[in-house]
């Protein structure tokens, strides 16, 4: 059941999204971008690995995650941490 308060909670986090400027992303970027900065957050760098597993990309097909990293990254929103591969960070400029 969809109550106000959640109503009100979603109107919330859209303009929040829009003033940040992440509206132009796709729902699947913006919930990879959001597991990214968790898990740097927790980790200091998001791994594949990890990331594929996170609750806000868990539901979602491999493909969809390394498109939405592809897409992510030549947006720079985010970056490699170094020459590793799968291992990455929000870029310091978002």
């Amino acid at each position: 059941m969809i109550n106000s308060t959640l109503i009100e909670l979603k109107k919330l986090l859209n303009n929040m999204e829009k003033d940040f400027g992440l509206n132009s992303l796709s729902e699947v970027e913006r919930n990879v971008l959001y597991a990214i900065k968790d898990l740097e957050k927790e980790h200091g760098t998001a791994k594949t690995g990890h990331l594929l597993n996170h609750d806000f990309t868990a539901n979602m097909s491999r493909i969809s995650v390394f498109r939405s990293i592809k897409t992510l990254e030549k947006l720079k929103k985010i970056e490699r941490k170094t020459s590793k591969r799968g291992e990455y960070i929000i870029s310091p400029s978002t």
